[in-house]
């Protein structure tokens, strides 16, 4: 599922080459100025070789579909607002953005220093062109669709872009990290049907030089980037789906920046002297649902409460990921900076959990038997996609520990498409879920980050729960949440531009949700990320417990011991 919430032998030597490219053989606060950039010494950058697992064949900028689309972009194009490294908003080629008291206008101050790799200089026309070139588009990703709430725009000067909503809408700020297009070359033409590699011109911190199809794609530094000029003369990315290659070829220093599976990194030689490894959460999350509407067993908060005491979290989540998921408490990227809920769940408590169920009336006849009431047994079927081992280990753990207070709860593994997608529609058949939502915005099949926003609205208002057939609208609602406080502060968040304020808010949405248990959230994968320790950066060793490891790029170099 998804949401917003759309709510995601090795014969050769890695050659760095000119202009063949290069080969794998298989085997705080809204508004706040642009930091001034210093002047840097001059240090051999050398050529940073990246991993990506797929060619891109074609190129989208504002539709990241897999990893490597999303850093080639980064690393291509600029836009009016960037995230940094807990995913706040930051300025970008706007230099600060002042907010109007009804939150409807947004005027953004534009950086006078930006040229487009071709030369030309960059001007709020280019804004302007861009977004109502992406308005035109079929709004087919929650991106466009967000871009769509931008009902005017005007720029009264070269230097400046004044942005109407049709309402207070704080999340517009991330979806305005959507790259930047050059209109000089791009006027007059169908962006949905447009193939971005015969213009490749952006104004990032590299820029296009060559592309080998199902072998590389080699970028530039971009010597009059707004940043500052990047010290690393090149960047590769190099195509190795194989990720026993990659390993190799990473083990090797061929590849000096790969994101792996955790099964290759063994091969990698993790450990040693020379590697650096990390890993940063998925923009998704498990979770178990609960339906809360009126009849069902789980619209008794005493038994959702129950049921959760009885359940050990962080062990589910180290056994059924071999301790590589990271366990959660809320819907929040883990480490962001809406990231405010508890560390861990509360700690497991049998006894509570029965004395909540002999409250609710469901009763045992012996210690160890079902629970019943009215002749009723406690039973429920928790549906799992029977085509995820983790996540059917997981619900088979969490029956296993349900029995423990009384619960019979059959785990029932189902197909999406024919099963489960039913049960997320009227008159939504089901008690328990064990879910997972991917946060993509940019498109529906990927959890990007480039446009992160902790907005969690569409899976929890009131207003969102149970539409009318007649209104046309699919509910992502799917547990039947309704809770005035909840709704109350959501709103809040969603209208509140200060980042301090907003994090206010969404500390009470957060706390709504652990406190009224429509879902119980469970886990988040990680991506491992490899480093060579020899790729360093003037801020220090870059930081790849972030997806944003990239965002001070034009201040990495490749740290040669000098003879």
């Amino acid at each position: 599922m998804s949401s917003r919430h759309w709510y995601r032998g090795c014969a050769a030597l890695l050659c760095i080459l000119v202009i063949a490219g290069c080969s794998l053989d298989p085997i705080d606060r809204p508004g706040r100025p642009t930091a001034v950039v210093s002047p840097t010494p001059r240090i051999s950058g050398g050529t940073l070789t990246v991993r990506i697992a797929a060619d891109i064949t074609t190129l989208r900028p504002w539709q990241p579909r897999n990893r490597g689309e999303e850093q080639l972009i980064s690393l291509l194009y600029a836009s009016l607002i960037r995230l940094d490294e807990r995913l706040r908003p930051e300025a970008d080629l706007a230099t600060s953005w002042i907010v109007s008291g009804d939150g409807r206008t947004i005027t953004l101050a534009l950086r006078k220093d930006v040229v487009w790799h071709d030369g030309r200089a960059f001007s709020a026309d280019d804004v302007a062109y861009t977004i109502r070139a992406l308005q035109a588009l079929p709004a087919a990703t929650a991106l466009l669709q967000d871009i769509r709430r931008i009902t005017a725009i005007e720029s009264p000067d070269p230097n400046t872009i004044v942005l109407s909503l049709d309402e207070p809408y704080a999340p517009i700020l991330s979806a305005l990290a959507v790259p930047i297009l050059p209109m000089h070359l791009l006027s007059g033409i169908n962006l949905d049907t447009h193939d971005f590699w015969s213009t490749p011109v952006g104004c990032g911190p590299f820029r296009f030089e060559s592309r080998t199809p199902d072998v590389s794609i080699s970028l530039l530094s971009n010597a009059r980037y707004h940043r500052g000029a990047p010290l690393l003369e090149r960047v590769a990315l190099i195509v190795a789906p194989d990720p026993a290659v990659a390993a190799a070829a990473f083990r090797e220093q061929r590849l000096l920046v790969a994101e792996l599976p955790w099964s290759a990194l063994p091969d990698v030689g993790v450990g040693a002297a020379e590697v650096r490894q990390g890993a940063y959460p998925e923009n998704s999350y498990y979770f178990l649902a609960f339906n809360l509407r009126e009849s069902r067993l789980f619209a008794d908060l005493r038994v959702r409460q129950a049921l959760a005491r009885a359940i050990d979290v962080p062990t589910i989540v180290a056994t059924v990921t071999d301790r590589r998921g990271v366990v959660i408490t809320g819907g929040a990227a883990p480490r962001s900076w809406a990231d405010v809920s508890p560390v861990g769940p509360p700690a497991v408590d049998l006894e509570a959990a029965r004395q909540l169920l002999d409250a609710a009336g469901w009763l045992a006849p012996t210690p160890d038997a079902v629970r019943e009431r009215d002749g009723v047994p406690l039973g429920a079927r928790l549906f799992v996609r029977g085509d995820d081992p983790a996540r059917v280990r997981a619900a088979e753990l969490i029956a296993t520990a349900a029995r423990q207070v009384g619960f019979a709860i059959e785990v029932e593994r189902a197909d999406f498409a024919t099963t489960i997608r039913g049960l997320l529609v009227p008159p939504y058949d089901f008690d328990l879920l064990l879910g997972n939502w991917s946060n993509g915005m940019g498109d529906p099949a990927f959890s990007d980050y480039q446009y992160y926003d902790p907005d969690d609205y569409l899976l929890f208002h009131s207003s969102q729960a149970d539409p009318s057939p007649a209104s046309g609208l699919v509910s992502l609602n799917i547990a039947g949440f309704r809770d005035r406080e909840y709704d109350t502060f959501a709103t809040t968040a969603r209208r509140a531009y200060n980042t301090a304020e907003r994090i206010q808010a969404l500390a009470v949405t957060q706390r709504r949700i652990r406190e009224q248990l429509p879902y119980l959230y469970l886990w988040a994968d990680r991506i491992p990320v490899v480093l060579n320790r020899r790729v360093t950066s003037l801020d220090g060793p870059p930081v790849v417990q972030s997806p944003q490891y990239f965002r001070n790029v034009e201040r990495w170099y490749i740290d040669t011991p000098q003879p």
